[in-house]
């Protein structure tokens, strides 16, 4: 009697799968799936936590060694402010739409082209053509791994001469590289061109 139940549950028979005469404990199978989902969800968080760690540590230590700049070379530069594209584009036949826009940067005595970045204290190369058209001796510090310049000091360079180039307030008697407003009483600044004492 047993064969003919036998034969009603054989895969070939139905061409299915065997079905249990037990109900199955669903309770179970689904708390044994959340665990397991639980787990892999908590091992892939830990993991995940675990390697933005490490990559903070990484990129903190490097930009540690970056931001102390008592790391950069200070190094004098003698030249010109140049648009790059322009500069390009006699050296080299680059194609220029003609309302291009100005990407300044600095080409030394030796043909060597620097981009230079806008900071407080370069704002006057950006912004004030007189400073512009003068042979300047640039101080500061070229980025590692660019060739993109900081300024941190500007003279200028008249008939083998240097001077001294920087913004003076008459009012408060206040030295600055800004070309903006005096910090102090907010009045107008004027371009200094000073030989050193």
């Amino acid at each position: 009697t047993d064969e003919p139940l036998a034969a009603l549950n054989c895969p070939r028979f139905h061409g299915s799968r065997v079905r249990s005469p037990h109900r199955p404990n669903t309770y179970a199978i689904s708390s044994r799936c959340h665990r397991l989902k639980f787990l892999a969800t908590a091992a892939l968080a830990v993991t995940l936590v675990g390697i933005a760690i490490a990559a903070d540590k990484s990129a903190s230590a490097n930009a540690g060694d970056a931001k102390n700049k008592t790391a950069f070379q200070e190094v004098d530069l003698r030249g010109k402010i140049v648009c790059l594209p322009e500069a390009m584009h006699e050296l080299y036949g680059i194609d220029l739409p003609t309302n291009h826009e100005h990407i300044w940067g600095f080409k030394t005595k030796n043909e060597t082209f620097y981009t230079l970045l806008r900071t407080k204290l370069s704002e006057a190369l950006f912004v004030d053509e007189q400073v512009r058209k003068k042979e300047l001796i640039l101080k500061g510090h070229v980025l590692p791994k660019t060739q993109i310049f900081e300024m941190t000091d500007m003279k200028s360079v008249r008939n083998g001469i240097v001077y001294d180039l920087y913004y003076y307030c008459d009012v408060c008697a206040i030295k600055t590289l800004s070309p903006g407003p005096c910090m102090c009483c907010q009045g107008p600044v004027k371009l200094v061109e000073k030989r050193p004492e």
